[in-house]
């Protein structure tokens, strides 16, 4: 399928404004005139109801090259500047196309023949339910483009718990970079020395963390982001829709509580698997808990529970102020709906994102194990926008069961064909666990889920460094100043090499516009 650009919103970042009153905006795509694309899958559901993913015509990136012509387009505008810029031009997007298929869209509700119709503006477009046998009345809204299987409707199982572990830590302790203990992949990365020689810790830099849960801790609550438009009064104060998210948001169950199982269980593998992401990005020690596992401890986190709502997590993060994404997750055969993950981070990355993921542990025969070019799934198969990590041990051999590239690219909207994954390597084997009582016990966590976090930890330092940074110049710092860990040169088992944050930030600091 081939796109056509073309200019819907005439002033761009480089010229100057119409009306001193008029807010600024960019220039925007659109997908090509033509018959409504229907993902093939949705023929397998004509008579059950399922997810619909739907793209509007108009778009911020057009066809599936969009992403790095347009980088090319704003080489030399700083990051802050051009998320401000996108943000309102997405934005507006949405509400344009909004008040053309508003009516049409209202109509198939109230005929019931839709239901749980949710606008974005990420992609602009919306997710809603249907059958496939009200497809062609879909497919006759105004605007409507693309329409993708978003999978079946999901059905939240368990009973919510209520309330948060209360604050366990002082707030507001000056950092000193040799008051507690690290763990050893701090000094195996260069973090250390960030700390120490550039004096950069993070400050400044706010992570989402996309988990399936989370238990606080001494060592991490003292870097909880808070929300400063809203308060703990069961209200919406920062009028989002949203009900007291100050520290992040559960998507799924909507509401603020990010603890899935509560206080009794709170040592579940699934809880502790969040809390192992956030101390690795950003753990601090304290007073009463000493242990500092965080790469960037002076950033801050928040988290969010997605699942189906990919959509409103990274909106919510992106208003937030977010500098990365953390996603120590893997979905396997999205098959079209690849895409649409895709659309979405790109989009993300241009409101100043960097999304992260480790690659999976796929490698390894058995119950989980997938053959390559799938070994890699969603979200870290995505090409340039969301920065994957493969796993070594401590003494840099590869861990095998950390999944490799290369991936495939072929759906309707991208025909990159193959695509050199993974970006780099970390550490992902027999870590140190930081328990939710400050409590270590030694080699006992493994997975890619946490060479992930390490990346963007990294990431955070840089960000913190310079903060101007847009993703692909991070990107190609993050892969220029890689140290081989495999064959010499870039292999599919550890990308470009181990991290090396330190000069990473060095490199950093060069480029400060």
């Amino acid at each position: 399928m081939k796109y056509l650009s073309v200019v819907l919103l005439f002033i761009s970042a480089f010229q100057d404004l119409v009306s001193a009153d008029e807010p600024q905006v960019l220039q925007t795509e659109t997908l090509a005139d033509g018959d409504v694309w229907v993902d093939p899958a949705i023929t397998e559901f004509r008579g059950s109801r399922f997810r619909a993913a739907v793209w509007f015509q108009d778009q911020f990136l057009g066809d599936g090259e969009a992403y790095a012509r347009r980088a090319k387009e704003f080489t030399g505008t700083g990051r802050r500047e051009l998320r401000k810029l996108v943000q309102r031009t997405l934005r507006q997007l949405s509400t344009a196309s909004r008040k053309v298929a508003g009516p049409s869209l209202d109509a198939l509700l109230a005929a019931k023949k839709i239901s749980n119709l949710e606008y974005h503006w990420i992609v602009n477009g919306f997710t809603c339910e249907v059958s496939g046998e009200h497809i062609e009345e879909l497919k006759a809204v105004p605007q409507v483009r693309m329409i993708y299987f978003a999978g079946l409707p999901a059905r939240v199982r368990g009973t919510p718990t209520s309330g948060q572990v209360e604050p366990l830590a002082r707030h507001g302790e000056k950092f000193d970079p040799d008051q507690y203990e690290t763990p050893w992949y701090i000094e195996a990365l260069g973090a250390d020395r960030v700390w120490k020689e550039h004096k950069v810790t993070g400050q400044g830099v706010l992570n989402v963390v996309h988990d399936g849960g989370f238990v606080l801790s001494p060592n991490i609550i003292v870097n909880r982001y808070q929300n400063p438009n809203e308060l703990a009064n069961e209200k919406d104060d920062s009028g989002n829709g949203l009900i007291d998210d100050l520290h992040g948001y559960d998507f799924v169950l909507n509401r603020p509580n990010l603890n899935r199982v509560g206080a009794r269980t709170r040592y579940n593998a699934r809880l502790l698997h969040g809390h192992q992401c956030v101390a690795i990005i950003c753990g601090r020690g304290t007073e009463r808990s000493p242990n500092r596992f965080g790469i960037a401890p002076e950033s801050k986190w928040a988290g969010v529970l997605a699942t189906q709502r990919i959509e409103a997590a990274v909106e919510w993060a992106i208003e937030q102020g977010a500098d990365t994404y953390s996603m120590s997750f893997s979905i396997p055969n999205l098959r079209e709906y690849r895409s649409h993950w895709r659309k979405l981070m790109e989009h993300g990355a241009f409101c100043g994102v960097h999304f992260v993921s480790g690659a999976g542990n796929f490698a390894s025969p058995g119950r989980q194990f997938a053959p390559v070019p799938v070994q890699m799934r969603t979200p870290e198969d995505i090409p340039n926008v969301v920065f994957a990590a493969a796993g070594v041990k401590q003494d840099l051999s590869r861990t095998p069961f950390s999944s490799q590239g290369p991936v495939q690219w072929k759906t309707a909207h991208y025909t990159d064909g193959r695509v050199d994954k993974p970006e780099v390597c970390a550490f992902n084997f027999q870590l140190p666990l930081l328990m939710p009582n400050g409590k270590v016990t030694n080699r006992a966590a493994s997975g890619n889920s946490f060479a992930g976090p390490m990346f963007c930890g990294a990431i955070a330092l840089v960000l913190s460094a310079n903060p101007d940074l847009n993703p692909w110049e991070v990107r190609e710092i993050m892969i220029d100043t890689a140290r081989d860990a495999g064959p010499k040169g870039y292999d599919f088992q550890t990308g470009h090499g181990l991290i090396d944050v330190h000069a990473a930030v060095t490199e950093a600091l060069k480029r400060k516009r």
